[in-house]
């Protein structure tokens, strides 16, 4: 029969395949004619970085013990933001203290607010049971008393509960408190600073005590005053008056307290 005319092998037109090298599938070495050893070489070792510590060997990063710290300043923003009663319009003698137990009463307030200065009425408004918690208005002698329970009782606990406390609505009267005097201070000088605003009836004040009363004809002078003067610089720059309205007592020869 004639010989077979097909072809085996590649087409003409392919070049023919040369046995290239193929890299091997793995990381070893070709180690003779027989590829890859059968065996694993043991691990290479190089010596430690000198700044190096082993992973189970380095110390852990201390994280202290988990603890819920309550940030007051979060929770009472405003309640917590204290200025200096010269330089704080709001700042009057009353502080409203909310956030209270329903059944708080006067003696316990009194008891807590008593420590900074002389309370001279407590009023506590409870509202409907589970509409809310009870909140009061204290009513110290003068300003600086109220300044500090102000500072001092913001976000504390009041038995359960923590206190916000602010300052509450001013009531004018004819009388106005002037605190932060002292030995630089005369009734000459007082006189001289406040008449501007109206007739002075009387004004109250001792040498060198820290506060003085002046009680004016009208309460639209003792508004005027009140505005005008707080923060006034009467004894320097560093000395600067704080002002309230305060309550008209009775007449009669003046007998300073101080606190």
């Amino acid at each position: 029969p004639p010989p077979d005319e097909r072809a085996y092998g590649m087409p003409p037109t392919v070049p023919p395949h040369h046995r290239d090298f193929r890299p091997p599938m793995h990381d070893y070495p070709m180690a003779g004619p027989h590829g890859p050893p059968m065996h694993h070489r043991p691990p290479m070792h190089h010596p430690p970085h000198p700044h190096y510590m082993p992973r189970p060997y380095m110390p852990r990063p201390h994280h202290p013990p988990f603890e819920k710290m309550e940030n007051k300043k979060d929770k009472f923003p405003n309640y917590l933001h204290h200025v200096q009663p010269e330089d704080d319009p709001l700042a009057t003698r009353t502080l409203f203290a909310g956030n209270l137990e329903i059944n708080i009463s006067d003696e316990e307030l009194r008891r807590i607010f008593g420590r900074y200065g002389i309370v001279e009425d407590i009023d506590i408004k409870r509202p409907p049971p589970g509409t809310g918690n009870a909140f009061a208005f204290v009513r110290y002698q003068t300003l600086d008393m109220a300044h500090r329970a102000k500072v001092e009782l913001s976000g504390q606990y009041i038995g359960k509960f923590q206190c916000k406390i602010g300052y509450g609505k001013a009531t004018p009267t004819t009388r106005v408190w002037v605190g932060g005097l002292g030995p630089w201070t005369s009734v000459a000088q007082l006189e001289r600073e406040f008449d501007r605003f109206g007739a002075i009836k009387k004004i109250e004040y001792a040498k060198g005590e820290p506060h003085a009363y002046i009680l004016y004809d009208s309460i639209d002078a003792a508004q005027a005053a009140v505005k005008e003067m707080r923060g006034f610089p009467l004894g320097g720059p560093e000395r600067r008056l704080r002002i309230d309205f305060a309550d008209v007592g009775p007449g009669g020869p003046f007998r300073p307290k101080t606190f």
